[in-house]
């Protein structure tokens, strides 16, 4: 499957050696890498960084790594293709702007099987995956409650906003996603085993698929809470909506894999 990682932290920090170990896990997710980062607020230009090669083949990628990384808004993907093209479109993290002007970035870990509130997102998206069309469904569902505040959108809003909108598409869906508007970090896992970890660094937090570092800091990461959204600033929790029930059964995924299955919605490529 594929990686992710990320940061939410009040201050920089430095990831470098995480980074080294999460991208050296490319050898079982070749099919492409991303980074992008953000080394303050949400006014801080966005950097991002994608290619359609394995991390550990890269030649750009060690350029980056060479100095010190060191950001309060981070994320971090190596991508499993389950099909489609090998593209810098197709690569995550994935980019986009609301109506009120800030910046997204979203990287997802998962396959949409029950796509009905996605279709039409094809026509629109610049690659073929679930994931740029999920991000592009978050968008239109800030930009919606927006219109409704007249354009004054606050956290709380927002916050309720993607928490409908994780729910509904958690339905049958394996959706371990983490955006970021440069402020909040928005994190949501709905699978039947623990396939997100978290750890404290620094003034900071930091987001897994795998605990990294190795044995002796095994103990430090904790699981993320499942079936939930969860916001975080300056590397605090700041508002967890209620469970809702659409857990993602892994077992019945690697069922399909071991049959031979593969999901391709009609007219469209899952990656």
């Amino acid at each position: 499957m594929c990686e992710l990682f990320a940061v939410n932290s009040k201050s920089p920090i430095n990831v470098n050696r995480y980074l080294a170990e999460f991208y050296d896990h490319s050898h079982g997710n070749p099919h492409g890498w991303g980074l992008t980062y953000r080394e303050g607020g949400s006014d801080d230009t966005v950097r991002l960084w994608r290619e359609p090669v394995a991390a550990y083949e890269s030649k750009l990628l060690p350029t980056l790594l060479e100095r010190p990384i060191e950001a309060s808004h981070l994320q971090a993907h190596i991508r499993n293709a389950t099909c489609g093209t090998l593209s810098p479109e197709n690569c995550h993290p994935f980019r986009g702007s609301d109506i009120t002007g800030r910046d997204w970035t979203m990287i997802h870990n998962g396959i949409l099987f029950n796509e009905g509130m996605l279709w039409g997102y094809d026509q629109r998206e610049e690659g073929q995956t679930d994931s740029e069309r999920a991000m592009l469904f978050f968008l239109d569902v800030v930009d919606e409650a927006a219109l409704r505040s007249n354009g004054r959108l606050g956290f709380d809003q927002t916050f309720d906003a993607l928490a409908g909108a994780v729910s509904q598409l958690g339905n049958q869906n394996k959706l371990n996603v983490i955006l970021d508007d440069g402020t909040y970090t928005y994190v949501h896992t709905n699978t039947s085993e623990v396939t997100l970890y978290f750890r404290h660094v620094g003034d900071g937090l930091v987001f897994s698929t795998y605990p990294l570092g190795g044995p002796n800091e095994a103990d430090a990461w904790s699981p993320v809470p499942r079936n939930r959204l969860i916001a975080y600033r300056d590397g605090k929790l700041v508002k967890t909506s209620a469970p809702h029930g659409y857990v993602f059964c892994e077992a019945i995924l690697d069922i399909r894999r071991a049959l031979g299955e593969t999901y391709v919605p009609p007219k469209q490529q899952v990656a």
